[in-house]
């Protein structure tokens, strides 16, 4: 005679989908904005002209400004820290040369203000 043999057969999990939460929007109350009111005497900072482009000065004193910016942060960086070997030689040789030239931009990116604007 043979023995019986029981088979344990495991229950398949059961997924169920999740249900989605709608969110309910409520209407947003309009705002009506007050005109800005200025000081007297001061001009506001990029002000476009009546043509709706920004100044040749503007942008030459934007973009003196940023190249300075680039120039002192390049500068800044130690040449121990620049995994690349022929830029860790380029900051190495030239720490005071971006200085000066941040420096020269900078004073380039002020007269071309105290030109375009004035005091």
């Amino acid at each position: 005679m043979k023995p019986k043999t029981s088979v344990h057969v495991k229950p398949k999990k059961v997924r169920h989908k999740k249900t989605v939460v709608k969110k309910k929007t409520t209407p947003l109350p309009k705002i009506s904005p007050a005109p800005p009111v200025g000081a007297v005497g001061v001009q506001v900072a990029l002000k476009t002209k009546s043509g709706g482009s920004i100044g040749l000065a503007s942008l030459l004193v934007v973009l003196g400004l940023s190249f300075a910016i680039a120039c002192f942060a390049v500068a800044a960086v130690p040449a121990t820290y620049v995994k690349w070997r022929p830029a860790a030689i380029f900051v190495s040789e030239r720490h005071v040369d971006l200085t000066l030239v941040g420096v020269a931009l900078l004073v380039g990116a002020a007269f071309t203000f105290l030109l375009a604007k004035g005091l």
